[in-house]
């Protein structure tokens, strides 16, 4: 997904001059001259993290949306590097120690857990990411917790807080004890993630993935690694999650595992909520009717998809598809949409071609889906429907 700030106060000279940097490597024409402007950049990030002032980072992020070329990914991509890898000095050399996430994708008619991780389960994980996802040359430790996003770490100095405890941990060869009093309340939602996150490290200039150490061209390595590690670490995950249907991304280095969970979980969910109504309903796919409308606030900022049965007018379940920053109205996202829809077999595909508004609930802030007639609605499953305590959002 797009890139979203941890949210903020202010700071002024300092986002100033972090975003100064961040245009000069933005606009670079050469090797030579990247290397200087990331090094200026990289200092500066690097006074802001230590000094754990995120006013000034955050600000510069909003400002550096308004400015020029790829300023932002720039600042964005050194403020994120630092924040999940930090160099530690040793008698080999020095090594470079990541945080990483191993996303799950999940649904269930029951609230989805977010709970500890046995320790013979965490060891399970472990020996399948070291064997199939990462590196020979990597050591790694994980956080004995299986998180829902919401309680992973809200700040980049909490994110760095977090991988320097799991690099403590590496070097006393055991895994991060996380205290379950410490994580909030995980909500109570119908499709989710599930985060296993731990820590790897390597001697600096050796690799980090499987896939860096084979001669097969990276996306087909990339490919594979992710096919073994759902199988045998989906082997080891399963008894976290009995009864619950899920599906394994690949495990990455924090933020990007993170951004392409988020991406995934778009498709997924269409496919997990069709699973659900016809489990909590009894209604057959083809019996269902999906209405994608798009939603307008400053430009088109997603669509959502309602649903309902037959030719009913309310709508009994919805999902939503945010965009991402080069995603718009002229993209094939609706295409994509429909597909995943017919893929999974539903019977009526209504496309508005009004601009809806981005309408929540008052009450508790749940989004509404459109219906066939362009009524933005607050979903509701029917009364006879067989679910647990689950919500629709």
């Amino acid at each position: 997904m797009a890139r979203a700030p941890f949210r903020r106060k202010s700071g002024a000279r300092e986002a100033n001059q972090l975003v100064r940097l961040a245009e000069g490597l933005a606009s670079s024409k050469s090797r030579a001259e990247d290397v200087y402007w990331e090094r200026e950049l990289e200092a500066a990030v690097m006074l802001q993290l230590e000094n754990n002032d995120e006013d000034a980072i955050n600000r510069a992020l909003d400002k550096a949306h308004d400015a020029p070329d790829a300023t932002f990914d720039a600042l964005a991509d050194m403020v994120e590097s630092l924040t999940e890898s930090i160099m530690l000095d040793s008698e080999k050399g020095q090594q470079r120690v990541t945080l990483f996430c191993a996303p799950i994708l999940v649904w269930g008619r029951n609230q989805i857990p977010a709970k500890k991780i046995p320790k013979q389960q965490l060891q399970d994980i472990a020996v399948q990411l070291s064997a199939h996802v990462f590196s020979s040359k990597a050591k790694i430790a994980l956080a004995d917790f299986m998180f829902a996003p919401d309680q992973l770490p809200h700040s980049y100095s909490q994110s760095r807080e977090l991988l320097q405890n799991l690099g403590a941990a590496i070097r006393e060869r055991t895994h991060l004890t996380i205290d379950p009093k410490t994580v909030e309340d995980a909500p109570d939602v119908v499709c989710d993630m599930r985060m296993i996150v731990g820590a790897f490290q390597v001697t600096e200039g050796e690799p980090f993935y499987a896939w860096q150490e084979t001669t097969t061209p990276v996306e087909e390595a990339r490919q594979n690694t992710l096919g073994i590690w759902r199988s045998q670490g989906g082997n080891a995950i399963k008894p976290l999650l009995v009864g619950f249907p899920h599906e394994l991304t690949l495990p990455r280095s924090f933020f990007s595992a993170c951004r392409d969970a988020d991406m995934a979980s778009r498709a997924y969910s269409i496919g997990a909520s069709v699973q659900y109504l016809e489990a909590v309903t009894h209604v057959t796919p083809d019996k269902l009717t999906a209405v994608i409308g798009g939603c307008w606030g400053n430009g088109l900022e997603e669509y959502r998809i309602g649903f309902a049965i037959g030719e009913d007018d309310d709508v009994v379940h919805g999902c939503v598809w945010p965009l991402v920053s080069d995603e718009g109205d002229d993209t094939p996202v609706v295409e994509e949409i429909e597909a995943l829809l017919r893929a999974a077999n539903v019977g009526t595909i209504i496309l508005l071609e009004e601009q809806l508004p981005l309408e929540f609930c008052d009450d508790c802030g749940a989004p509404h889906f459109p219906n066939r007639e362009g009524e933005m609605l607050h979903a509701h499953l029917p009364e006879d429907a067989e679910t647990g305590a689950v919500h629709l959002h």
